[in-house]
């Protein structure tokens, strides 16, 4: 399959000058061109670690070596790999009692670090398993520790690690979680605290069959055991518990090239242009918004817009590049959509150092410019942003759009957190986004060609200005996954997730058959309020959401038109 791809890859790099005229001006025929082999059913989708991402790797360094880029890295690569869970994981779980087989999902779920595992041995029950007097008088050794947890409240809560930790310590090679309580439902577990054996969170009939050996009533236990009527002892049943890979390892590539600037005074200055390459897939790892529906996912929007918009740039630029006082660097980075890991590897390499990266040009959807109107992210992460920004618009051909926060859920956060000036170019979500509908078809070339010769004379001043732009703090209230709010409860709407305003957090798509839907949400509505807090903005609706449960009645006040309306939504 492989080299059947890479035959259709030369075939179509052969018959390319022959299709469109290739110059350098940024135009419109040649955007349509790479987009329609990027966003192309042929390479399914661009998931990382697949031989179509390979492809598209390859497609665009080669682009690069057309315009005379230097290749940084393994010859125009940065290769790095990374964890990707595994879907098989659920079938491949197996719990049994005594050789009755319980259903994972229904009777358990499974916490581990990796895998696969693999346990046949006896069950000894432990009480809360917290204190050494649960231990004191049996033997742990290669046996599963069953712990009954205790829980004062049902609310979201972190896992109480220390008779986890009490287990392991007295030998246990396997932790069984039993309660009366559906654990699963709100405990939260943070995985890098997690041993280096599973941990098997039961549910309540099955943690009923569990401790049917020990002949009491199961919702006396914990009773039994404060009042020091009930100890640890051996259940007399055989527990075989497997799993297999939590996670899958998967490599894949950033591509770089460089326009090498001859100014001896700039030469160990860098401006950085990206844009991410990957995209879903079939939707079978996650982020899709129609995860029931196992098609491709082009992502002509998201992003192979903003890749086809650097190369042109990037070809534009090289012919210019005596004119260049510093370097500009391209990257297409990979694995984009599993948590900017592309980004963050390329930072943290020292393929440049980072303190000599004096701007960075993110291009992420840029192919849907409706009513002429930009967004560019960053404005405040410099104090020359403002000016340069609205001085290379003075045609006035777009109308600008500026949101001052740096950080944000695409490349350029990455860059913001290392202190860097970032900009951030993108012409705004749609209810195509993340789905099989984000084609080609619905791209708006002309709009991209205006937002690609906007962002070339963007870099290209920021090439060529006297001095690099002065840093500074844009924002505190950076949405980074690792330290965003834990949220246990989903609307089923597309935020708005850029910028804030008067007016409220808009919603550009409901997903039917979700709480929002139910209530009446529609998209184009503004969320104002919910449960009386007042929302302008994607970090107020997150906060917001962080604070709910499952099987809430929440009300929502949205506002529609000209018109406040409060509506129920039940969670």
């Amino acid at each position: 399959m492989y080299r059947n791809f890479l035959l259709l890859l030369i075939f179509v790099s052969t018959i390319a000058d022959a299709q469109i005229k290739r110059n350098v001006e940024i135009t419109s025929d040649e955007l349509l061109y790479h987009v329609s082999f990027l966003a192309s059913d042929s390479l399914k989708g661009r998931l990382p670690g697949t031989v179509y991402d390979k492809i598209a790797a390859k497609y665009i360094r080669d682009e690069f070596k057309k315009y005379g880029l230097k290749q940084l890295g393994d010859k125009g690569y940065q290769f790095f790999s990374f964890r990707r869970y595994n879907p098989l994981f659920a079938e491949q779980a197996h719990l049994d009692i005594n050789g009755e087989p319980l259903s994972f999902g229904n009777d358990f779920t499974i916490e581990i670090k990796d895998g696969p595992f693999s346990l046949c041995s006896n069950g000894v029950f432990v009480g809360f398993g917290d204190t050494e007097s649960y231990y004191s008088k049996i033997d742990l050794k290669k046996k599963w520790a069953v712990i009954y947890y205790e829980t004062n409240t049902h609310s979201y809560q972190y896992l109480n690690w220390k008779p986890i930790n009490m287990a392991v310590k007295n030998g246990a090679a396997g932790i069984m979680l039993v309660s009366k309580d559906t654990l699963s439902d709100y405990l939260f577990v943070q995985e890098d605290s997690l041993p280096e054996i599973p941990i098997f969170i039961i549910k309540p009939n099955a943690s009923k069959k569990l401790l049917a050996g020990i002949h009491v009533v199961f919702d006396s236990i914990p009773n039994l055991l404060k009042s020091n009527r009930l100890t640890s002892q051996e259940l007399g049943i055989k527990i075989c518990g497997k799993s297999g890979k939590v996670y899958n390892n998967i490599v894949t590539q950033n591509v770089i090239g460089m326009i090498q600037s001859s100014n001896p005074d700039y030469r160990n200055e860098y401006i950085v242009v990206g844009a991410h390459y990957d995209h879903l897939g079939l939707g079978e790892y996650g982020g899709s918004r129609t995860p029931d529906l196992h098609e491709i996912h082009n992502g002509a929007d998201d992003n192979a817009s903003g890749v086809v918009s650097m190369l042109e740039i990037a070809q534009k630029l090289a012919k210019e590049r005596k004119k260049l006082k510093r370097n500009v660097i391209f990257i297409a980075f990979g694995a984009e959509e599993q948590g900017l890991i592309g980004s963050n590897r390329f930072v943290e390499s020292g393929i440049i150092p980072i303190e000599n990266i004096k701007a960075m040009v993110n291009l992420d959807m840029v192919g849907r410019l409706r009513n002429n109107t930009l967004e560019v992210h960053g404005d405040k992460s410099s104090l020359e942003a403002d000016s340069i920004l609205n001085l290379i618009n003075s045609d006035s051909l777009l109308n600008l759009r500026l949101v001052p926060e740096g950080s944000g859920p695409s490349d350029h956060a990455t860059f913001y957190a290392k202190k860097i000036p970032v900009f951030f170019i993108h012409t705004g979500l749609h209810p195509d986004y993340h789905s099989p509908k984000d084609d080609v078809e619905f791209l708006n070339f002309n709009g991209m060609e205006k937002v690609s010769k906007y962002t070339y004379r963007l870099v290209h001043e920021l090439a060529t200005m006297d001095k690099p732009l002065t840093f500074r703090k844009s924002s505190s209230r950076a949405l980074s996954s690792r330290r965003a709010p834990k949220i246990k409860v989903k609307f089923g709407i597309m935020p708005d997730v850029s910028g804030s305003g008067d007016e409220g957090l808009k919603v550009l798509g409901v997903t039917d058959e979700k709480p929002a839907a139910k209530a009446g949400i529609e998209t184009g509505d503004f969320i104002i309020a919910i449960n009386e807090k007042p929302i302008q903005n994607i970090y107020d609706y997150t906060d917001a959401l962080s604070k709910l449960n499952p099987g809430e009645k929440v009300k929502v006040k949205i506002k529609r038109a000209d018109n406040i309306i409060e509506l129920t939504v039940e969670l």
